[in-house]
């Protein structure tokens, strides 16, 4: 019954879903999950389209019928006359005003009478012209009500459930935090969770939403207590060493995960945890798993960001999976690991990426080999150094997004292992024009092979994956033959750009070929060739007739 109860939250939370989300998330074995999901529908909990699993709000709503009509025997709350008023006096106002705006909303709902509840919510929201209160928190409060009266209505009530903030360590935190040396809730919190995990209380430290502190003890002390406690309560006796014994640094990386990804799960964050769980194990586990936190250095990172883009993940996306590496070990290492406490001084251009950038009669060299030692390969450099569409978009480029009349590609996919990849951003998906040449050379090989229209462009007679393939053997190949730096496929890109820097090409063409979402990220990451395409002196009235 337990199990089934997480999966119907779950299921509430998520909305929608399929069987891998829910099994994530629910940390169940498959089977049970399949068999408690059969039960639910079967009890129209859920909706099961092909393999889509829907929450099925229209059964929510007429629970919301139940519950309005259940209304009609509530009292409208009178504030001064209720038990529990003297109580909501000893709380501060920004506590008072809050609850003041719940009762405004219950008594709404009350005069309301019958009627679709979460209407009647929402027509409170347009027209009280108080800050709008949450569907979910009055359903809540109208069950504390009916159950223990107006009292219900008080934090104290209303926030009965487990807090995901331990007693042992909001105390703690709460005699570093009221004190003269008036410390940041961040140092306190820290300060804290040292002690604690020092005197063997805790085990490694979890990363903690500082809000949660400062809402609760704003909510326990009036303003004028914590003033005076801050004003005048004497610190603890407590040595904090900066020293790296301190921090576990020679922790591997997958138990900082997964300390990480159980306090989500302590907290109750389903939809967070679902989105981080999957970052973790498609994009960092391969790579950091069996690093410590002392290894992943920034150096280590560029690589792995390197490794990312050249697989064909845009760089809003990696950004994404970088931010949640940094948060995993700040964690656990919220004070000595580099990655989180850089100075400004010291630190790197995120956006950077390195790059093998050609000169011209290189890249024709790198052409003119291609095309004789590997024909099939051909098309893609030539492709991509003309467009700025990167290796991983023409490796999962189909038949049936090549358009010969009109000369262009569609780019929607980008191919990973064996896997086809949606590129999320509007941008990414752009459709290309290539020139008359090369759409003969697809010509020609369309009528030689004659595919169906779901089959790929570009195929390899190899046993290796095609991006393995065309990089460890064509662009392997190709540097050794032109003694030269490797050359990777985002290289290709990057020559792209530099190209059409060097012929003044607009910024915006250029962005927008490569499907970047904005200037500012192309700027970012090609700022180096940007300012060596500068000159040292311009002058924009050369050009005009001569000045009378």
């Amino acid at each position: 019954m337990k199990n089934k109860d997480l999966i119907i939250k779950v299921a509430r939370r998520l909305d929608k879903f399929n069987l891998d989300e829910i099994i994530v998330v629910s940390e169940l074995q498959e089977q049970e999950v399949k068999a408690i999901l059969s039960d639910l529908i079967k009890e129209q909990v859920i909706i099961k389209s092909s393999n889509k699993y829907f929450f099925n709000n229209k059964r929510n709503n007429e629970q919301n019928e139940i519950l309005s009509t259940k209304n009609n025997t509530l009292k409208p709350i009178i504030l001064e006359e209720e038990e529990g008023y003297e109580e909501l006096l000893k709380y501060n106002k920004d506590v008072q005003n809050k609850i003041k705006r719940y009762v405004a909303a219950i008594n709404f709902v009350i005069n309301a009478g019958k009627g679709n509840l979460k209407r009647v919510v929402e027509l409170f929201n347009e027209t009280s012209g108080l800050k709008r209160v949450p569907y979910s928190i009055l359903v809540k409060l109208l069950h504390n009500y009916k159950m223990y009266g107006f009292k219900g209505i008080l934090p104290k009530y209303h926030n009965h459930g487990e807090s995901p903030i331990p007693d042992e360590l909001y105390t703690c935190f709460k005699n570093f935090y009221l004190t003269k040396e008036k410390l940041s809730a961040k140092e306190a919190l820290y300060r804290a969770q040292k002690l604690l995990h020092d005197e063997q209380r805790i085990e490694q430290p979890y990363t903690y939403n500082l809000n949660s502190f400062t809402r609760k003890i704003k909510t326990d002390f009036t303003e004028e207590q914590i003033k005076y406690f801050r004003n005048n309560v004497k610190p603890l006796k407590a040595k904090i060493s900066n020293d790296e014994n301190d921090e576990p640094l020679d922790m591997e990386f997958k138990n900082a995960a997964r300390i990480y990804l159980n306090r989500l799960k302590i907290e109750n964050k389903q939809e967070r945890l679902l989105h981080e769980k999957t970052y973790y194990k498609n994009h960092l586990k391969e790579y950091f798993d069996n690093l410590t936190i002392r290894e992943i250095t920034p150096k280590v990172v560029a690589k792995y960001k390197q490794s990312m883009f050249d697989k064909g993940f845009k760089l809003v996306s990696v950004k994404q999976y970088i931010l949640l590496l940094k948060a995993i070990i700040k964690g656990v290492c919220p004070k000595i690991n580099n990655l989180v406490t850089r100075e400004d001084k010291d630190r790197r251009n995120a956006y950077a990426l390195d790059m093998n950038i050609l000169t011209e009669d290189e890249i024709l060299n790198l052409l003119n080999i291609c095309k004789l030692k590997y024909p099939e390969a051909y098309p893609i450099i030539y492709i991509s150094l003309s467009t700025g569409a990167s290796v991983p978009e023409l490796l999962g480029l189909t038949w049936d997004r090549v358009d010969f009349e009109e000369n262009t590609i569609f780019l929607k996919y980008f191919l990973y292992d064996e896997r086809l990849i949606t590129n999320r951003s509007g941008t990414s998906k752009r459709k290309l024009k290539i020139d008359k040449r090369m759409t003969e050379i697809l010509k020609e090989k369309y009528k030689a092979t004659k595919p169906l229209p779901a089959d790929f462009v570009f195929r390899f007679s190899s046993p290796k994956l095609p991006q393995q393939y065309f990089e460890n053997v064509v662009l392997n190949g190709l540097s050794k033959k032109l003694r030269i730096q490797r050359i990777y496929p985002s290289d290709l890109q990057h020559n792209f750009t530099n190209l059409c820097l060097k012929q003044k090409i607009p910024f915006t063409y250029i962005q927008k070929s490569l499907g970047y979402f904005g200037i500012i990220n192309f700027v970012k990451i090609y700022r180096n060739l940007i300012e060596q395409s500068e000159e040292k002196y311009y002058n924009p009235l050369e050009n005009l007739n001569p000045l009378k």
